[in-house]
């Protein structure tokens, strides 16, 4: 029994010189530097390219690619300049079957006169079933497609801006398709003419 009364002081005087010895020591507190964040600056957005309608409510092509879950599949009209008429090769041989093929009449119209990069463009198809039904339009006979709903034009001038509507969808009835959406036409008001017309 004394030894074990013994061993218990013996352990108290431990811990408690081992408590004061760690109360008495002050713990040395080193500063870390300050962190300043260096964040860059927020950047700012440059404005739209066009707006995505104009006043008389027709899509620029960039609003119309913009909107389109909204315009695909539905009946809009396009503000644009006609940047290119397709016009078959010319071919002198005797025989048509040794032509290159002839492709259905379309054209393609951009926001803007110096879009030429083909994937600003947007194509417009339908306008002619034919190069035939186009030549007949020129030679002033009032033609139709043959299926009566368009009356083939006879003004669409390389230049002209031109209000086109139409059906906008990623494939035409007569076999065209592109990802990123084409014009089936149906009318067109010309809003203004090419200068070398003017």
């Amino acid at each position: 029994m004394g030894t074990r009364l013994i061993g218990l002081i013996l352990a108290a005087t431990l811990l408690s010189v081992g408590c004061d010895q760690f109360s008495s020591s002050e713990a040395e507190v080193e500063q870390l530097p300050e962190i300043v964040p260096s964040l860059p600056e927020v950047p700012t957005l440059p404005p739209p390219p066009f707006p995505t309608t104009y006043e008389d409510e027709s899509y620029s092509i960039y609003g119309l690619r913009q909107r389109l879950y909204q315009t695909l599949d539905t009946d809009v009209g396009v503000t644009g300049y006609i940047m290119e008429i397709y016009e078959p090769p010319p071919c002198k041989k005797r025989k048509k079957e040794d032509c290159p093929r002839v492709d259905a009449p379309h054209m393609f119209i951009a926001d803007a006169p110096d879009k030429t990069d083909r994937a600003d463009q947007l194509i417009i198809v339908g306008y002619a079933d034919n190069q035939e039904q186009l030549a007949r339009a020129r030679r002033g006979r009032k033609t139709t497609t043959i299926d009566g709903s368009v009356v083939v034009p006879t003004n669409l001038k390389l230049g002209n801006k031109i209000i086109a509507k139409g059906h906008f969808t990623l494939m035409s009835a007569g076999g065209f398709n592109t990802s990123n959406g084409l014009l089936e036409y149906a009318s067109h008001e010309t809003v203004e003419k090419a200068l070398a017309q003017k």
